[in-house]
């Protein structure tokens, strides 16, 4: 009987999910018409293009409305079986009502397992899909500058760091070169090298320090040398330079955490990256999360009306978790609160209010 039970409510569950899913991308596409008509008179689409572009906004899409589709599938299947009092019926005999719904939690997981897969990996590439087809060329912001002022880059490995007033990163050259070499932590200076300029070696892979004072933070002595090179000096001058706006949302979570990693070294802001990042890991569950409130919300046999207003609460709630989830995101890209923290507290806060609905469902 129970197997009997689980498949039968996951029939439902999942029907509704892909009804629900393939409405809401078609309102969204159907949103996107007005948009694929311009570029078309713009000459951005033509032919095959106009399928591939409609077909790289599907992943988009799916990622941005499988809460809301689960969120729906559970109160639709709740209601239904509530109404022919299937659901009375099953807690008469003994089912606790967690039980009941087990099978449609264990999809909605299944379904966040999917959602993070693809916004890893499919979203990320139809969107560079995307944004290549609206501005007809690669975005020259996306490319790599060539020279770049009050450049900074940190060796943690080795302890030292470099500071550089100006570097080019195809001649190799740089000017009033600062280098700081420290023990454990930056606090801790052993040796500081003052060079007026630089030139990097591609032959000897390391870089060739010109009118040079070495100052020995311990002895206190500075020695002052016409040309300077060491074997520990030998980073690529393409380290201290890197493409400020590449859009976030088209990395991976590895690309994103090695972008993190380079940003840092070279002193640059990594909050969106972080953000972007943390969002990677919480968003996908909030799939999870939410099936518990459309799933307990409308578990008693009600008249009509309140079945209207269960509907309402679920669609608020719904579209509360965007708000609540942008409203947060902006908070940890201003520095308020730790993007990982700020992620996570939307996903915690529907958890908790899922819970309590659970709890009242059983009674």
């Amino acid at each position: 009987m129970i197997k009997k039970m689980d498949m039968y409510i996951s029939k439902y569950f999942i029907k509704f999910f892909l009804m629900n899913i393939i409405g809401f991308m078609g309102v969204f596409l159907l949103a996107q018409t007005f948009k694929i008509i311009k570029y078309i008179n713009q000459g951005k689409l033509a032919g095959g293009e106009i399928f591939d572009y409609i077909l790289n906004l599907l992943p988009k899409m799916f990622v941005e409305t499988a809460p809301l589709s689960v969120l729906l599938a559970g109160l639709i299947t709740i209601s239904i079986m509530a109404s022919n009092l299937e659901i009375v019926s099953l807690k008469t005999s003994g089912i606790r009502f967690l039980r009941i719904v087990r099978a449609p939690l264990i999809i909605a997981f299944v379904i966040s397992l999917f959602v993070f897969f693809v916004n890893n990996s499919i979203y990320t590439k139809s969107l560079a899909k995307i944004n290549f087809y609206r501005r007809g060329e690669v975005d020259e912001t996306l490319k790599l500058p060539t020279t770049k002022e009050n450049a900074f880059f940190i060796n943690n490995t080795e302890g030292y760091l470099y500071l550089m007033g100006k570097i080019n990163r195809e001649t190799g050259l740089a000017e009033n070169i600062e280098v700081v070499k420290f023990e454990n932590e930056i606090s801790k200076p052993k040796e500081i090298i003052t060079a007026r300029s630089a030139k990097f070696d591609t032959e000897e892979n390391k870089w060739i320090f010109s009118n040079v004072n070495i100052y020995n933070v311990e002895t206190k002595e500075t020695t002052a040398k016409t040309e300077y090179k060491s074997n520990l000096y030998k980073d690529d001058p393409s380290n201290f330079i890197r493409a400020s706006a590449e859009d976030p949302r088209m990395l991976t979570i590895k690309e994103l955490k090695k972008t993190i990693k380079e940003q840092k070294n070279i002193g640059e802001d990594t909050r969106i990256y972080l953000a972007e990042l943390a969002k990677r890991y919480s968003f996908p569950f909030a799939s999870f999360i939410v099936a518990f409130i459309g799933l307990s919300v409308s578990s008693k046999y009600v008249r009509g009306g309140r079945t209207t207003m269960n509907l309402v609460i679920c669609v608020v709630a719904g579209y509360g978790y965007y708000l609540v989830s942008g409203a947060f995101e902006a908070m940890s890209l201003n520095g308020i609160l730790n993007p990982f923290i700020a992620s996570w507290i939307p996903n915690i806060l529907y958890l908790i209010i899922g819970i309590y609905f659970m709890n009242r469902a059983e009674y």
